[in-house]
């Protein structure tokens, strides 16, 4: 605000000061007062100081007459300076202090005008009040037309109004007007800019234009007569309006009656600058929000957007439709960003012709659509429409939809359409013929089909390998994960898990997989019992598409029972990640096993879903930790401790602890000083078919 009133009040020829009525603190003292009381220093010093040179409030000091209403006026001779002046004093508020506003007109050796004195005074308290105004009211609109409002008061006028230029044409944009006098905004809007030709020359030069009678316009300012004669217009005043250097419009005034227009022009001239101000302020806002919650390159909204709109709240069957555009990096490097950036924009058009408006860019690969009261069976007609329109133009892109009944943390639904959306990434190549780019993933071309998981089984096309654990505190082993394996005996290749697992998940037939993996774990720990060899525990690990399956537990107890085999010696895993496809389906599934003797293992806690909301859910009987948590074993105290933290959290639960990826004798060491229960990983061994495992492990 000191800003504000200094760039009015500094120019003024009068001598102006404001200082706070409680302390005499001198709180602003223009250029005029500075030279006259040589003060350039003066902020902050007793006001009887600088000004009287008195150590003490001065006797005749009025502060006990003001008012923030009405001026008090009267006059003096100052001893400092040895000057007469005419005083006019009043109470202002400012920032939250009281302050004494005091404007000293110099009148020695010449008779002023009073009515000039008292316009310049009057003007400068109406110009600061607009000032406060502009910079504190929020709406933009609102305080200009209050400041129109008070300024066309002040002078009497009979319009105040704000013209704004764009390219070749102006329109006025904000007008007040006074009683009886007919609006004029509506009638002034596109009109050319070349109808004040005469009025740019000293707009450019940062001065106003200055009509004393329309009537006297020259001939060749016909035109610009013509339009001002029509809105009976007799005289006026304007004074530009610039943004960073350039024209953006025009404040005047119509008619005014208070004032001669030569001592109007210099608090127009100041108004007209903090006009421009807050005029550039509501433009950047506008700008930023524009850039915040829209994505100007496709045209969708944005992620802020996304999170402004969903973050909190519950949402009654709502859907989101997670889409990636795949090979956006290699697009961009081999065809260049202009190739990339037109194949988001096609993304973007083709989520808004089936979803409308609610289309955000929540990523640089990725969109999602929103779909909301409507039900499922309408939302997957919609993400069907959305994927068969990418095919239909040829856009590579995967699209992994989720809804919800009624949803209060947009957050898991979101990442499960992100699960779906990657898993059909994972598998569009691999469906229908295909289209596997791998050489390794040619073996299982004839699996990833419909019903061709299920056939392999049949078929004898599928085998388990055995990959043990130790006990970390006597090395013996105790146990062994069972692992799928894929066998083309034609091309005598074998394929690993993850080149087709995550396609059957995507085509829904992965369970056919999972339960050919524990039927022949089942039959190994059967024969091993039969044959009298040593007998460890087999942990079959299930998919959370599996798991979800109506039914589960009962299959899995159907099919441990049809071998013959003690529930103990087979342990089930499940990934915690299943809680996001139904927040109760891991304690649901869990207890039910449990119930019926099997031991239940969590996998790959600390890949992604290290959530120790897990232990008090859930009760289960091992936690198997992922590699990625203990990588750092032996050589990084950090590591060191968060095991070692998350074991004795176990170990109070009663819970049993598997490290999985121990590949060196200082993870090892590390593993036992921690104090979990078993060690899984090379350094123990690799996964082995099962005659393999037998006389590495069993025979010894």
């Amino acid at each position: 605000m000191e800003g504000a009133i200094n760039s009015i009040l500094s120019g003024l020829s009068e001598l102006v000061y404001l200082c706070d009525v409680e302390t005499y603190e001198l709180v602003y003292l223009n250029e005029t007062g500075q030279k006259a009381f040589h003060a350039s220093e003066a902020k902050g010093e007793p006001c009887y100081r600088v000004l009287q040179g008195r150590d003490a409030p001065c006797p005749f000091c009025t502060n006990d007459k003001l008012g923030f209403d009405s001026f008090y006026e009267w006059d003096t001779t100052n001893e400092v300076t040895g000057r007469r002046y005419f005083l006019r004093d009043k109470l202002l508020n400012l920032d939250g202090r009281t302050l004494r506003l005091e404007i000293a007109f110099d009148v020695t050796g010449r008779q002023n005008e009073k009515d000039q004195f008292k316009f310049l005074a009057d003007a400068g308290v109406v110009v600061i009040d607009c000032i406060k105004i502009l910079e504190t009211q929020p709406d933009l609109p609102k305080a200009l037309d209050e400041t129109l409002r008070r300024l066309g008061t002040f002078l009497e006028a009979d319009r105040a109004y704000i013209f704004e230029v764009e390219g070749d044409s102006m329109s006025n944009t904000h007008e007040w007007c006074g009683l009886g006098v007919e609006p004029q905004l509506p009638d002034l809007q596109d009109m050319p800019l070349s109808l004040i030709d005469h009025w740019l020359a000293r707009f450019e030069a940062g001065e106003a234009v200055l009509i004393d009678s329309v009537a006297d316009l020259p001939e060749d300012r016909r035109d610009e007569h013509d339009v001002l004669a029509a809105q009976g217009i007799s005289s006026l005043a304007a004074v530009p309006i610039e943004i960073d250097g350039r024209l953006a419009g025009y404040l005047g005034v119509d008619n005014p009656l208070h004032g001669n227009l030569g001592i109007i022009e210099m608090p127009l001239v100041g108004l007209a600058y903090f006009t421009s101000s807050s005029m550039k302020r509501a433009y950047v806002q506008k700008q930023l929000e524009t850039l915040t919650w829209n994505d100007p390159l496709t045209g969708t909204h944005s992620r802020a957007a996304f999170h402004r709109d969903f973050d909190r709240g519950t949402f009654d069957r709502i859907g989101f439709a997670l889409v990636d555009a795949d090979r956006l990096s290699e697009i961009n490097r081999e065809e260049g960003r202009p190739a990339g950036d037109e194949m988001l924009r096609r993304i973007g058009s083709c989520l808004h012709e089936v979803f409308g408006d609610a289309v955000y860019r929540i990523g640089d690969d990725e969109f999602c659509a929103v779909a909301m009261h409507i039900d499922y069976a309408r939302f997957a007609d919609l993400a069907v429409r959305a994927a068969q329109l990418f095919l239909d133009e040829g856009i590579p892109a995967s699209l992994g939809p989720a809804w919800h009944e009624r949803c209060a943390n947009t957050t898991s639904l979101l990442d499960l359409a992100g699960d779906r959306m990657r898993s059909a990434k994972r598998g569009r190549h691999r469906a229908v013929d295909l289209g596997v780019d791998l050489e390794s993933d040619a073996a299982v071309s004839s699996l990833l089909r419909p019903g061709g998981a299920q056939e392999a089984a049949d078929k004898n096309l599928l085998d388990i390998h055995l990959m043990p654990q130790s006990s970390s505190e006597t090395g013996e082993i105790v146990g062994a994960e069972a692992l799928i394996r894929y066998r083309d005996s034609e091309r005598g290749m074998q394929a690993l898990p993850s080149s087709f697992i995550p396609a059957l998940e995507d085509m829904g037939e992965i369970a056919a997989i999972d339960f050919f993996a524990l039927s022949k774990a089942c039959e190994t720990v059967a024969r091993w019992q039969r044959e009298g060899r040593k007998t460890i525990p087999l942990a079959v690990n299930f998919s959370r598409r599996t798991i979800g399956d109506e039914g589960f537990v009962e299959r899995v107890a159907q099919t441990v029972a049809s071998h013959g085999v003690d529930r103990s010696f087979i342990e089930i895993e499940i990934t915690e990640s299943a809680r996001e496809e139904d927040k109760t389906l891991l304690r649901t599934v869990a207890e039910g096993l449990r119930a019926l003797g099997f031991r239940v293992a969590i996998d790959d806690f600390g890949v992604d879903n290290a959530n120790f909301q897990l232990f008090i859910q859930l009760e289960f009987d091992v936690l198997k930790i992922d590699k990625s948590l203990v990588w750092g074993l032996g050589t990084e105290d950090r590591t060191m401790q968060v095991i070692c933290g998350l074991v004795n959290l176990c170990t109070g639960l009663g819970i049993e602890t598997v490290a999985e990826g121990i590949e060196t004798d200082e993870q090892y060491r590390a593993l036992r000083e921690a104090g979990c229960t078993r060690a899984q990983g090379y350094l123990i061994g690799r996964p082995q078919p099962i005659g393999e495992f037998e006389r590495g492990f069993l025979d010894a």
